[in-house]
């Protein structure tokens, strides 16, 4: 027979039940009867003090044995686990602690699942004298509930419940206002409807008590995009105001939270305009009409909108940005400088200019370098000139549809670099392999120049040597 003391901890308990008590005697959850039993030493079992507080299993047989010693006899019942209690399922009266018939009818009241019930012990008489923790009042031996907390022993009187003790030592939703407490902040209490288990109660419960953990730095609302100080909202899939605090901007106009590139971190600061690319994430307001600047790229919701920027903060070392639309008169100055770059491709001096547009592979991308002179490392000295990029067909994590445009002049020679498609199957594994800047196409380069009616013709290296050869000439 198993004589552990100590009632199994059970995952899940299921029915809570106070075990009868007695002046003399044993209670024995029942959880197997051995074909060779014939005596209460032979059975399987998890043992409880008399007068204990234990969740048992539905279904979970009690074998109580109450001693009484004048005349001597032994009274044998046999309790079944209901969700009403425990109910009588037998009862004997004997000389002898147990024989053949209380066991065959043990063996038939033995649910089939009774091999895998746990027990989780609640609370046992207490053994010495005490006080009640809740009430004050004194204990006798037997008289009260000794509980086992994570702060040790608490000794209450039968009818009291548990009272909050020690200090949580876990952060948790509160016990009486599900508001957010911090660890150490509060205290323990039992859980309601779940019997042995605890948490964590405020001290005194705030009249708006945060539903969740509180921000600890200042951060933008993921509802009305506003601006949430330090230690007044709290977390709960994002960061949110205090109850009651939320309020959209007075201005109306839609706002986003976006990641700066690492190499424009320096330049982006509240009051600026700058023309953004983003994807709007769940929650966030999707481009409205009649903005300035403002284009859907793609299906996605992908778009390009003239921004202002409302606040920057740094998060995990890269820096994020709170923005809202631009209205046309902060917008007008960019719209002014993008229009003067548009006009600087029209035709000038009798000669056309051109353009060399070459589309981005899965992230490779080409390049445009004018050829200005010799160099005794490369042979040749070029200056890579900076494209103008167009993301109207680009999807939207820019592996496809993205162009790069160069403007190229008249009495000039280039060497041009574009991606090859398709890339390798496997070009992701590839990039991560070797890099970010690893490329996953094959690459052409030709040497270009730029005829009197804007065409882009290809030229020889040779070509390229004369061209050189005369520069003073033909660079003036």
């Amino acid at each position: 027979m198993n004589t552990a003391r100590t009632a199994e901890r059970a995952a899940a308990p299921s029915i809570p039940a106070d075990i009868p008590a007695t002046a003399s005697g044993w209670r024995l959850v029942v959880t197997a009867v051995p074909a060779h039993a014939r005596a209460v030493r032979d059975l399987d079992g998890l043992w409880l003090a008399p007068g204990a507080r234990a969740t048992l299993p539905d279904g979970a047989l009690v074998l109580a044995v109450d001693v009484h010693h004048a005349p001597r006899r032994w009274i044998i019942t046999a309790l079944h686990a209901t969700p009403g209690g425990l109910e009588e399922a037998g009862r004997w009266e004997r000389r002898s602690p147990l024989g053949a018939r209380e066991i065959t009818a043990l063996r038939t009241l033995l649910a089939s699942d009774a091999a895998d019930h746990t027990v989780r012990l609640l609370a046992e008489p207490n053994r010495a004298p005490a006080d009640c923790t809740a009430c004050g009042q004194a204990l006798p031996v037997g008289r009260g509930f000794t509980h086992r907390t994570p702060a040790g022993h608490v000794t209450t009187c039968r009818p009291c419940p548990v009272p909050p003790f020690g200090v949580n030592p876990d952060a948790g939703r509160c016990a009486r206002c599900s508001g957010w407490v911090t660890a150490a902040d509060g205290q323990l209490a039992p859980a309601p409807g779940t019997p042995g288990r605890y948490r964590p109660v405020h001290r005194a419960c705030p009249e708006t008590p945060l539903p969740g953990p509180p921000v600890r730095a200042a951060t933008w609302c993921v509802k009305c995009r506003t601006t949430v100080p330090a230690g007044t909202g709290y977390w709960d899939r994002g960061p949110h105001h205090a109850p009651g605090h939320c309020a959209l901007p007075a201005d109306g106009l839609p706002r986003w939270s976006i990641r700066v590139p690492a190499h424009e971190a320096a330049d982006w600061a509240p009051g600026q305009v700058r023309r953004i690319r983003h994807t709007p994430a769940a929650g966030e307001p999707s481009l409205p009409k009649g903005l300035p600047g403002g284009r859907i790229l793609a299906d996605t919701g992908y778009m390009s909108v003239l921004a202002h920027v409302v606040d920057t903060r740094t998060a995990g070392g890269s820096t994020l940005a709170l923005v809202r639309a631009a209205t046309w008169m902060e917008a007008a100055p960019l719209l002014a400088a993008e229009l003067d770059q548009a006009l600087a491709t029209r035709p000038d001096g009798g000669t056309f200019l051109a353009r060399a547009v070459v589309e981005r592979i899965c992230g490779d991308t080409g390049w445009v370098a004018e050829i200005t002179g010799h160099d005794p490392r490369h042979g040749l000295t070029r200056e890579f000139l900076r494209p103008q990029t167009d993301y109207d067909e680009a999807d939207a994590r820019g592996h496809r549809g993205v162009l790069d445009a160069w403007t190229m002049r008249p009495r000039r020679v280039y060497e041009v670099s574009r991606p090859l498609g398709p890339p390798a199957k496997n070009w992701r594994a590839v990039r991560s392999r070797l890099g970010r800047g690893a490329r996953v196409t094959a690459e052409h380069r030709a040497f270009v120049r730029v005829t009197a009616e804007g065409d882009i013709v290809e030229i020889t290296e040779e070509e390229v040597q004369a061209w050189l050869a005369a520069a003073l000439e033909w660079m003036s």
